[in-house]
């Protein structure tokens, strides 16, 4: 029992699945270059499938309200096309900081300064302040925007956003502020992306905003965002990002700290901490953003009407308010998971939550490569143990067995512990596995169709053959009993044919006959039993179900009559002799199946109905007809006239059969023949009937004028001269006993 069940682990398939499942693996852990881009293209088509699928209708609510200060294409049309004077921006900032907004976060920077009116004024007319007793000093003082936006700015939490690029400008000014402690030393050699420049706002506005945090999206190599870089480089600093200092401020954190790990001479970031919250990221200091929905899934109020006061402000009292815009033609849309055309202040707003609540972030932690690794090697043990010989259709049903529970626990992981693990390796090992072992099941399925053509192909005809292979391992040949029918024929005289020829030309005589004779059992859909000298056995309904059966059986016989015209003109040709022969039919329950010994085994038929339709070919020569059937045979074929031409008792049986001789097809019987198929009934009856005066003048008027054999005929005549009235049995049913086989 064990030994069968763990036979699939020593076979050759096993071994070859389970270096398709090494090679996966492989891939998972060792893939660069072009092919590492396409698994990591493939993994985030089925990341952004996942987190849409797992997306709930209405966005999830939060304790901290963020909104989102849109400069929308309302904003601009009431308020002029941006960039807007920072005195208006000023305006904006006051009105949020009376409104009680906690911290306010520039998705924008301010790298020039704002040109005065009166500075442009005075550069214009040199002389004027000499024709004027105007404080030009003081008024250039008063209308500065610059000026009034850095005031606003100091007197509220307020976080201006600044621009990472991959140049080093010519005056590098980094910001000052800078909430990020760390030691150099600590990241060396660090997988942190590092910028060797970076586009900042101008100090008068930097020194007078409480925070600043860089506002680079990172897009995957698709062009779809779905990580957040917490932290950057520039130089020998780490910069926080947007949200992540907008985070340190509202939980009033003095600094950010962070992480990390050596190994191998290799510095591992390993997260960020401010305040009592510890934020575990990859090693570039990354994130997945946790996106809360669809664009707009933030409250959005336009900035025109914080500026008229079109709202009440009063909405927005305790609020993190990220200013940015989401009109299109200021070029701030990017490529989300969740929508093609999201505002990107509305990721900074994600990103700043996930941060308030760290149960929301999504994480691939360290181990998460080794539950791939393991989830691969399952996969693979699984389909590879249990694909062993199996059809094609058992292992796709497998296959989806096995796809379906990848994908459950995936995005259980995904969904109730917010643990992102790779997809793509699993499922493509599913693929190439399911592939594999349905091309090796459809070989072997193919193997076994041409074990069925050399079982059967000798016995039954091709087309039952095809329809044999269909039916795959449905089809068995274990013993079964039905109801069939069977067919003995015989050559007569077949002995003295055989004296007159030599053993080559006998050879080449019978498989002339039995040629001829099989392709017409074939035709009629029957299966040959057995060949035993010139005796032909056939039968049907086995192993392919007929319900035909004993029409299939009687119009095979008679077309072997009828076939015989063409064999016996062969034979003339060749000066050989004529063949006749007596055919048999009986049709009841059998047996039928694969029947022998260990070392020899038949597929066959066994039962007293066999037996019965032996004796009855052995009748026809008694009879001098070609073919007998028993009634049972008869009762099945309605479409086809017989001749009753005994009640008899075989040798063997103690119960009386009547035999019929079948004519001709009940449509296409002459005058003649369907008036001798009356007249005989009506002999036959007044003789049952013990009329035999009667029945004797029928049967002598018979014998003259019969269109068939006349042999019955004369045999009855005989019978009743033969038989005493006065001496007959009172329980004589009219059956013939015969003696002989």
């Amino acid at each position: 029992m064990l030994i069968s069940f763990l036979k699939p682990i020593t076979s050759k398939h096993f071994f070859i699945g389970a270096v398709i499942t090494l090679l996966i693996a492989s891939i998972e852990l060792f893939s660069t270059g072009s092919l590492a881009k396409l698994v990591n293209r493939v993994e985030g088509i089925i990341y952004d499938s996942r987190l849409l699928l797992t997306l709930s209708e209405t966005p999830r609510r939060i304790d901290e309200t963020v909104v989102i200060i849109d400069i929308d294409e309302k904003s601009m049309q009431e308020q002029g096309r941006f960039p807007w004077s920072r005195s208006k921006l000023a305006d904006l900032v006051t009105k949020l900081s009376d409104a009680g907004v906690i911290v306010i976060a520039f998705d924008i920077f301010f790298s020039e300064q704002e040109e005065n009116p009166v500075t442009k004024i005075m550069s214009e007319i040199p002389d004027l302040s000499k024709k004027y007793t105007i404080p030009f000093a003081e008024i250039t003082k008063q209308v500065d925007a610059d000026t009034k936006l850095a005031s606003a700015l100091s007197k509220n939490d307020t976080v201006l956003g600044f621009l990472l690029i991959d140049e080093q400008l010519t005056n590098q000014n980094l910001p000052a502020k800078n909430s990020v402690v760390w030691a150099s030393e600590e990241h060396t050699n660090s997988q942190i992306n590092q910028f060797p420049g970076a586009i900042v706002n101008i100090p008068q506005l930097q020194n007078a905003a409480t925070g600043t945090g860089f506002i680079n999206a990172h897009s995957d190599e698709d062009g779809f965002i779905r990580k957040a870089a917490l932290i950057n480089r520039v130089g020998d600093k780490l910069y926080p990002s947007l949200a992540l200092e907008v985070a340190r401020l509202y939980t009033l954190a003095e600094n950010i700290e962070t992480r990390s790990n050596r190994l191998d001479g290799i510095t591992l970031f390993e997260g960020i901490k401010f305040q009592d919250k510890w934020i575990q990221t990859d090693e570039y200091g990354q994130i997945l953003i946790p996106y809360k929905g669809r664009a707009h899934s933030f409250p959005y109020y336009s900035a025109t009407d914080i500026l008229t006061k079109k709202i009440g402000l009063e909405e927005l009292e305790g609020t993190v308010a990220f200013i940015g815009t989401s009109a299109v033609g200021l070029a701030d849309l990017r490529s989300t998971p969740v929508g093609l055309q999201y505002p990107g202040v509305e990721v900074h707003a994600n990103i700043f939550e996930g941060l308030m609540h760290p149960e929301l972030l999504p994480s691939r932690p360290n181990w998460s490569q080794g539950a791939s690794l393991l989830i691969i090697a399952l996969t693979g043990c699984v389909l590879s143990f249990f694909s062993h010989a199996k059809s094609a259709r058992s292992i796709i049903v497998l296959s989806l067995t096995v796809t379906s529970v990848v994908i459950f626990l995936n995005v259980y992981l995904w969904s109730v512990q917010k643990i992102s693990l790779p997809l793509l390796m699993p499922l493509l090992l599913i693929i190439i596995l399911a592939g594999y072992y349905i091309i090796v099941g459809s070989i072997a399925e193919m193997k076994h169709s041409r074990k069925i053509k050399s079982m059967f192909d000798q016995y039954v005809p091709p087309e039952r053959i095809n329809q044999m292979i269909l039916q795959g391992k449905s089809l068995s040949q274990k013993s079964e009993r039905k109801n069939m029918t069977v067919l003995f024929a015989d050559i007569r005289s077949f002995t003295s044919l055989s004296e007159s020829m030599s053993p080559h030309q006998l050879s080449e005589y019978l498989n002339e006959y039995l040629t001829a004779i099989t392709k017409i059992i074939f035709d009629h859909h029957g299966t040959i039993d057995k060949y035993v000298g010139d005796m032909v056995m056939a039968f049907w309904n086995a192993p392919l179900k007929d319900e035909n059966h004993a029409r299939h059986g009687v119009e095979a016989a008679m077309s072997m009559i009828n076939g015989l015209t063409k064999i016996n003109q062969l034979f003339a040709e060749n000066n050989q002799p004529a063949i006749k022969i007596g055919i048999g039919l009986s049709t009841g329950d059998m047996n039928v199946g694969d029947m022998g010994s260990v070392y020899r085994k038949a597929y066959t038929v066994l039962g007293d109905t066999v037996n019965l339709g032996a004796r009855v070919e052995s009748l026809t020569k008694f009879y001098g007809v070609a073919i007998l059937v028993t009634e049972e045979t008869m009762k099945k074929c309605p479409h086809i006239s017989f001749r009753l031409i005994d009640k008899v008792q075989v040798v063997g049986k103690t119960a009386a059969v009547q035999l019929f001789e079948p004519i001709n097809f009940t449509d296409k019987l002459d005058e003649e023949q369907l008036n001798e198929v009356k007249k005989s009934q009506q002999a036959m009856t007044l003789f049952y009937n013990k009329n035999w005066p009667q029945a004797l003048s029928l049967f002598k008027e018979l014998r003259s004028t019969s269109v068939f054999s006349p042999n019955i005929y004369a045999i009855f005549i005989e019978r009743i001269k033969g038989t005493d009235l006065q001496t007959l049995a009172k329980d004589w049913n009219g059956a013939f006993k015969h003696t002989q086989k």
